[in-house]
């Protein structure tokens, strides 16, 4: 009987990776929203405009660029890569959360949220089935966008590496976002309140945190120029201020990276010289991984603990 319970296939991991798959909260969720033709009808637009932009982008570059064609070759595959990656933050950034802003305050909306609480769901599973619906939309589209990227690879300029890192930053992104987009449905007491919250927070981190960093760069190189003397120390103050928050916002952390994996050709860490000490650089994309992922587990508590107290009220 001991070694029966000792191979039991059934681990707590399978068991929680099982109960993902099988939230029916997400499978409602899913049929709804895949069930129709609205969402192959969007699917084939993106994909339809998507190609176009490449098409644009393709065409603009061989035809006003006058290179040699190796070289040509190579700025219109870096061109195709920077096309498809912004349509794919805009879609993370602002598409993802918009569709998990109004998850938990659409149902109050309905008048229907006290009837789900009513149920033997637990709050832990509907919060990760109302998650776990809308990331598979937009997995989906980030999924159904990679061949049409990996066509760098055959016009030049585009590594698996680059690939590979954009993607999983992008995949990342698209995680936290949604969940702080939950966050602000559970929050809100309307929809509209929620959409709003959400769209003001992922604009301040797209846009505003760029503007306000270049802001105090330029006040503090105004202020060491008007002194006429630099500080080593407060230089590298700078630096490795500047690389935390380029790992904040993810257009800043994928041009970054970029530069550290081409310029520097290193994927982790460099090192330069900065007052004539030897200071050790890091790449953002790591810190910007470990920063999202905590905030992500963060607002997913907070999620669930406050659809809790909704329905204590």
């Amino acid at each position: 009987m001991a070694e029966i319970t000792t191979l039991n296939p059934t681990t707590p991991g399978r068991k929680r990776l099982a109960s993902l798959f099988n939230n029916p909260m997400a499978m409602k969720e899913l049929r709804s929203r895949m069930r129709g033709r609205r969402a192959f009808a969007l699917l084939s637009l993106y994909l339809l405009a998507l190609g176009g932009v490449i098409t644009l982008v393709y065409l603009t570059y061989t035809t006003s660029v006058g290179m040699p064609g190796s070289t040509a070759g190579y700025t219109a595959g870096k061109g195709l890569f920077a096309a498809v990656l912004s349509v794919q933050v805009v879609l993370v950034t602002f598409v993802g959360p918009i569709l998990t802003a109004g998850a938990i305050s659409g149902e109050r909306d309905r008048q229907t949220f006290d009837l789900l609480r009513t149920t033997l769901l637990s709050a832990d599973s509907l919060v990760l089935g109302k998650l776990v619906s809308a990331l598979s939309y937009i997995f989906l589209l980030v999924l159904v966008s990679i061949p049409l990227q990996s066509i760098a690879f055959l016009v030049g300029g585009l590594s698996l590496v680059e690939l590979a890192l954009s993607q999983l930053l992008i995949l990342v992104t698209a995680v936290t976002y949604a969940i702080y987009g939950l966050w602000c449905s559970a929050t809100m007491r309307s929809t509209l309140a929620a959409t709003v919250a959400t769209l003001a927070g992922t604009l301040f981190i797209t846009f505003g945190l760029p503007i306000l960093a270049f802001m105090g760069v330029f006040v503090l190189g105004t202020t060491w120029g008007m002194s006429g003397s630099t500080n080593p120390i407060l230089e590298i103050i700078m630096i490795y201020a500047g690389l935390v928050a380029a790992a904040v916002n993810l257009p800043a952390t994928l041009i970054v990276s970029e530069v550290f994996l081409l310029d520097r050709n290193t994927l982790f860490f460099t090192s330069q010289y900065v007052g004539g000490q030897n200071v050790v650089l890091f790449s953002p994309w790591l810190l910007f991984i470990i920063l999202h992922v905590l905030v992500a587990v963060f607002f997913y508590r907070r999620t669930v603990r406050r659809v809790r107290q909704i329905s204590d009220v």
